[in-house]
Order: C-alpha cells, then sequence, then structure tokens
C-alpha cells in the first residue's frame, strides 16, 4: 500500500525526529512553533471547508485565530459565514482554495463524511494542521492513509469529538482503572437517534437543485448521481455513499469513553441486524455486538476480551435486574451502562449525569484525578485544543485530545459496523482482520442479498409490499468499501 517515496518519507521524519529529541527548540517571538513563519498576534491562519452547519461553530470556537479563507459547495447554506468573516476568501473548490492561499497554517475541514479524507490528505500534503469532523474518513484505507500521513508530516490533528476532551470522559476512565466496578466484559450503547428520514426513503422524482450549491463537488470523489433534496444539506448522513447513519453521526461520542477506558483497538468479531436495509440508505434501526480482544491488564483493573452491544433507531438494551427504580433508559439522546463484575457504571450520550450502581445502589465514589483536564471543552475547549498543540513546539508538545491516532480504533470500528449492517444476510459473526483490512471468514465467492428497492402498494384494498432483492459478491463488496475508487477527476489516495 506504500510506494517508495512514501517509505523514504517515514524514514526521513523517523531520522530526523530521533536526532532531534535531546534538543530543546527556542523560536524567535512572533514565529507560531513548527510554521517557521511571523502571523500577527501569534494567530493560527486557518482556512476552512465547510462552514454551513457544523463548521460553522466550529469557526466561531475559533474567532480568536486568523480565518483566512472559507470554502462550501452552497454558498446559501454557508452564507452566515461568509457575512461574519466578510474579509475571508471565498471558494467552492477546496482544491483550489488550496492551491491558492499559500500562507495558512491550519485546515478546518467540517463537510459530510465522505469528503473528510480527499479535503484532510489535499491539505496534510501541503503539511498544514488539520481538525477534521467525526467520524474522522468514510472507509479503512482513507482512515490508515490520514493516520499515516499526519504520522509523517509531524502534524498536529483533532477529531470533532468534543467528548474526547469532556471532564466526564476522563473520570469515567479513572474510575474504571480504578476498578471501581470490577472487571468489564460487557458494555452496552445506544441512541435515540436517526433524528432525521432514513431507511425506506422515496426519492421525488423532480427536484430543483439550488442555485448556489455546486451538486458536482458536493459528490466530491463518489460516483455520479443525480441531486435530489434527500441527500443535502442535512440528510446526507442517511445515505451510505455520504454517511453511515446514527452509528456514523453518534458513535463517535457516545463510544468515546468506552474506547479511551477500556483501551479498545478494532474489534476482533462483529454481528449485526437491523430493520429493512438496502443498498442505497442505513436503517431506521439497528443492533450491532461488537467483540474485542484482551488488552494489557492495568495496575487495579485486568482488560479481559469484551463485547459492545450497539443499539439505535430507539432500540434500548435490557435493563439491568438490580437497577434503581429512579435510574432511566432511553430518556435522553443516548448513553452507556459498563457491566463490571462488581457493579454498573452509566452516563449520557457525552458522558455526563454520570452514575455508579452497587448492589441495586447509587454510590458516591471519587478516585484520584491522573489525567490532563481542558477548560470548557463544549464551549471552544476543544478547538483551543487543537490550536495550542498546533502553536507549541513540535519536540515538546502535549497531543491534543482528540488526535488521529486516539480516534483510529474508534472510527474503524464504525465503519466495519457499517459494512456488517449490509452483510447481515451472511448470517454469521464476521472475523474482521484489521491489519489485512479485511473479514477472514467471507470466502471468495460467497454473496450475500439485499434489498434494491422496497416499495408498498395498496391493491383492492390490500397491502402490498413489492420488493425487489439483488444478490452481490461479498468479497468484492468488502473490497470495494474498505478501499473505494475515486471518480475521474478526484485524486486517489
Amino acid at each position: 500500500m506504500e510506494d517508495n517515496r512514501e517509505t523514504n518519507s517515514r524514514r526521513k521524519f523517523l531520522k530526523t525526529t530521533a536526532a532531534g529529541i535531546t534538543a530543546l527548540t527556542i523560536l524567535p517571538s512572533g514565529v507560531i512553533a513548527g510554521l517557521g513563519h511571523s502571523a500577527p498576534s501569534d494567530k493560527l491562519v486557518i482556512a476552512a471547508i465547510g462552514a454551513g452547519g457544523v463548521g460553522f461553530r466550529n469557526l466561531s470556537n475559533l474567532k480568536n485565530e486568523t480565518i483566512a479563507a472559507i470554502c462550501d459547495v452552497d454558498w446559501d447554506y454557508s452564507m452566515k459565514s461568509f457575512r461574519r468573516w466578510s474579509d475571508a476568501a471565498r471558494y467552492k473548490d477546496f482544491r483550489v482554495m488550496l492551491e491558492t492561499e499559500k500562507n495558512i497554517d491550519a485546515v478546518l475541514i467540517a463537510t459530510p463524511d465522505h469528503t473528510h479524507s480527499v479535503a484532510a490528505m489535499a491539505a496534510m500534503q501541503l503539511q498544514k494542521h488539520v481538525f477534521v469532523q467525526a467520524p474522522m474518513a468514510h472507509s479503512v484505507f482513507e482512515l490508515r492513509r490520514m493516520t499515516e500521513t499526519a504520522r509523517v508530516f509531524n502534524l498536529v490533528t483533532q477529531v470533532g469529538n468534543q467528548c474526547a476532551s469532556g471532564d466526564e470522559t476522563r473520570e469515567i476512565a479513572e474510575l474504571i482503572w480504578a476498578g471501581t466496578i470490577g472487571e468489564i466484559r460487557e458494555v452496552h450503547a445506544y441512541t435515540s437517534h436517526p433524528k432525521w428520514k432514513q431507511g425506506e426513503i422515496s426519492l421525488e422524482k423532480q427536484s430543483k437543485q439550488p442555485k448556489e450549491l455546486d451538486w458536482n463537488l458536493f459528490l466530491g470523489p463518489v460516483n455520479e448521481i443525480p441531486y435530489n433534496s434527500a441527500y443535502a444539506p442535512f440528510a446526507w448522513r442517511a445515505w451510505w455513499n455520504f454517511g453511515n447513519g446514527a452509528l456514523g453521526s453518534m458513535a463517535p461520542h457516545i463510544l468515546e469513553p468506552v474506547f479511551r477506558a477500556l483501551k479498545l483497538k478494532a474489534p476482533a468479531q462483529v454481528e449485526a441486524s437491523s430493520a429493512s436495509i438496502n443498498l442505497l440508505t442505513a436503517p431506521v434501526a439497528q443492533k450491532l455486538i461488537f467483540s474485542f480482544n484482551k488488552r494489557d491488564n492495568m495496575a487495579k483493573l485486568s482488560m479481559p476480551p469484551v463485547k459492545v452491544y450497539w443499539y439505535d433507531g430507539g432500540l434500548l438494551p435490557e435493563r439491568p435486574e438490580k437497577f434503581p427504580t429512579e435510574i432511566i433508559i432511553g430518556n435522553s439522546e443516548g448513553g452507556v451502562i459498563f457491566v463490571g463484575s462488581e457493579g454498573y457504571l452509566i452516563c449520557n450520550e457525552e458522558g455526563k449525569d454520570l452514575k455508579v450502581v452497587k448492589n441495586g445502589t447509587v454510590v458516591n465514589e471519587k478516585t484520584d484525578r491522573i489525567l490532563h483536564r481542558i477548560e470548557n471543552p463544549f464551549l471552544g475547549g476543544h478547538e483551543a485544543d487543537w490550536v495550542r498543540a498546533c502553536k507549541e513546539s513540535p519536540e515538546n508538545k502535549l497531543s491534543s485530545s482528540a488526535d488521529f491516532e486516539s480516534q483510529t480504533a474508534l472510527t474503524e470500528t464504525i465503519l466495519v459496523g457499517s459494512m456488517a449492517v449490509r452483510l447481515q444476510s451472511l448470517r454469521k459473526k464476521l472475523v474482521w482482520d484489521s491489519a489485512q483490512m479485511r473479514f477472514t471468514n467471507i470466502d471468495i465467492n460467497e454473496v450475500f442479498e439485499i434489498a434494491n428497492q422496497r416499495e408498498m402498494v395498496v391493491e383492492n384494498g390490500l397491502t402490498k409490499f413489492n420488493i425487489e432483492i439483488s444478490k452481490h459478491n461479498a468479497s468484492r463488496f468488502v473490497e470495494q468499501t474498505v478501499r473505494p475508487i475515486y471518480r475521474e477527476g478526484w485524486k486517489q489516495i
């Protein structure tokens, strides 16, 4: 997967790092560490790709830096950003922006999932630091390339996962590492999402494309399809071409404390079931069971194999028998139940509203703080943590709270789960080989079935469902999903 140029770059980077590890780099005043040029008042010079929804919020949290350029394929949807940062140069194609804006230090990427990687890779290959919304990639191969590129060029990265900066995530980890609820072999995570239309969606036969939207640029590297209002600007999350449904939207945040506390790597196995499924859109509700191998034991906690259960669309885990009646499961956007040998630890979708339950009673458990805290993580602190790391000397900086290295396993789990949902007609647990990026128990000639179309009609007062089923080679589907081939005009990473 690596050409000689990339291998040589990595060797050069490792050699340079090793040579300089004993030296302390002191830069002149007015020069941002690691960037080598002056910036007004030591401000980071930032370009944004995607500035309408979440991107506007990220930019607002970066208001103390210099916003030099803003790129969005929909100038109507992003107009509030253009108006607030009226001095910033405006673009529709990020490739043109990156080629033109030579003096930027870092790039914010808040586009739909399918363009996270192409935008991030283009920026990082110019040696720009990047902030990428969650989940950080749309395919496993893209994920690997992003992490590897950031490592080779020693770039500061941050995924838009504020829970990674939250005090609560750290407190959960500290309580679990102290052995508060004992050995954990089971975790249940759930969400009430999706909040958008998902599952059996009928596309409008005629849909007028907004004048300010460049649909060709919105599609980016995916195969060309006609514009439809069901895709943009918000409901793209429902469609496999652009997102990964409720799992892709909510799991980065809800599962963050789980991965951090239990030090999880990529899953070893995954099993999926869901409401009706097709190759176009994620199901309205699904359940996945991820199996993880044992990890190295900690001083006060053993790390045996663990199963993580995921529920969305309003599905909920079974209520534990010894649970206080005042604890309600499913009364918010989502939550997590850690099942330990000596009790339970529960929290909501942001890791907040933390409770420890032992012997059917909520108990007040405290432990020593051992992890670094970030000020106001949900009110700009997460973005500030990225800016801080960008400005620090490369030899002495503290890693950002959600850098690519820390988010890779969680993102890979989401992507593996999304594949398993579409492969569920195989009716078996799928064994995932993370190193090879493939399922090892899918035969080369094995076929899975999935609906192309599901239509409800009424004839003579009776309801009938016309379901069109297609068959596909499972091994080829996995290969194409793990490493998608971009359409003409888009550089393959």
